[in-house]
């Protein structure tokens, strides 16, 4: 199962392909505010986890956002090839030096 729930300029918008998230992922840093709710990774457990439905229950979601262009993602699945992907591309991202740098600089506040 793959549910794209957001994947794009806005929350809202016309999910696009998974292969645009993993092109932003080699070219822009993530926002690392995310690092605390969850690290852009969980397991999804509906029975704890009230904003998930039961079909979602052993699933990997993916979320959160860039920080210096306007893309946000937010992909629910248990397809174990986009899971593994997936969590390298955004890995990948969290060892730029950007990133980094925007994680030291969110850090001292």
């Amino acid at each position: 199962m793959l549910d794209i729930l957001s994947n794009g300029t806005d929350w809202n918008d016309q999910p696009v392909p998974l292969t645009t998230l993993i092109k932003k992922l080699k070219e822009k840093p993530l926002d690392p505010i995310y690092e605390s709710m969850g690290n852009f990774i969980v397991k999804v457990n509906p029975v704890t986890d009230t904003q998930h439905d039961i079909r979602h229950k052993g699933c990997t979601q993916f979320f959160g956002h860039f920080a210096t262009i306007p893309f946000v993602f937010n992909i629910i699945t248990d397809e174990k090839v986009v899971i593994e992907e997936l969590t390298k591309a955004i890995r990948m991202n969290q060892q730029r030096l950007d990133y980094e740098a925007l994680k030291n600089h969110t850090s001292m506040y």
